[in-house]
């Protein structure tokens, strides 16, 4: 199923937080202090440039809608309520 975002909506699924250790280890950190991290899966036009599908970021997760995207919890977020981008 595809999905076409619309306005400056973008379509975001929970990530776990990662923190990577010197060796290059990904250890998965407890989320449940702070903001949970998301992934960007789908943008909308009036929302490209802000962030991309891909972009790992954080948002307000009390502005989110939730959503079941092929058979997946998701959330659609208005582009201003996305915090940062998390850059790696």
């Amino acid at each position: 199923m595809a999905i076409k975002m619309l306005h400056n909506q973008v379509l975001v699924t929970a990530t776990e937080k990662e923190e990577t250790t010197s060796g290059g280890i990904i250890l998965t950190g407890d989320t449940t202090k702070g903001s949970k991290p998301a992934l960007v899966l789908a943008v909308s036009g009036g929302a490209l440039g802000t962030v991309m599908s891909g972009d790992r970021v954080f948002l307000d997760w009390n502005k989110a809608m939730p959503v079941d995207y092929e058979g997946s919890a998701a959330a659609i977020i208005d582009a201003e309520h996305i915090k940062a981008v998390i850059s790696v």
